[in-house]
């Protein structure tokens, strides 16, 4: 299915154009893709998933650097945990869907630490500076070898994985379920 939608451009107020496409993505299901750009430069992109699968959560030990290649579908529903490090990372409304592997996930939470750990230190929060290089060093080690960690995704729709043998795949209850963010609007008829 094609679409083409008119809106008003967020940056400009000029009308836009809005292109919505159907695709079977892979790992994803049914899926809408949404782009639109406008004369003042704006651009605007979005997939939205429409499939919903078994709510499910996935964890991996990650003991060895052939974990680190594991990997990773991760749905704009899905929340990524990193218990040992005291890492949540939860979508918001603009969660993005992403395909990676283990490693990819780490350089996504290593850049977000980093990026947090300057703020803390040029503001002189000692704290939160040195629990963000305890982080960062972490992750070098996991990088290493050095170090272990569990990798746990949780995703109250079904449409994220780990794809490992020694990944374990277990379902959610229903409070889990309630208890975890979309990071969209979810319409339940």
């Amino acid at each position: 299915m094609n679409l083409t939608t008119k809106g008003e451009c967020p940056i400009c107020g000029y009308e836009m154009e809005f292109n919505w496409e159907s695709q079977d993505l892979p790992h994803f299901g049914e899926a809408m893709m949404i782009a639109g750009v406008c004369s003042c430069g704006f651009r605007h992109s979005d997939t939205l998933l429409l499939s919903q699968k078994e709510p499910a959560r996935y964890t991996l030990a990650v003991e060895s650097s052939e974990d680190l290649n594991a990997r990773v579908i991760k749905s704009c529903s899905g929340t990524i945990r990193l218990p040992e490090i005291g890492v949540d990372v939860e979508p918001g409304p603009a969660s993005e869907a992403y395909i990676s592997n283990v490693e990819g996930v780490l350089d996504r939470v290593e850049g977000i630490v980093d990026f947090a750990t300057r703020g803390a230190r040029e503001v002189g929060d000692f704290e939160k500076t040195a629990r963000g290089e305890e982080i960062l060093a972490i992750i070098e080690a996991l990088r290493c070898g050095k170090a272990d960690i569990t990798l746990i995704i949780e995703d109250p729709l079904g449409n994220s994985a780990i794809e490992s043998e020694k990944a374990v795949r277990s379902p959610l209850t229903d409070e889990e379920v309630a208890s975890l963010r979309t990071g969209m609007v979810v319409i339940d008829i």
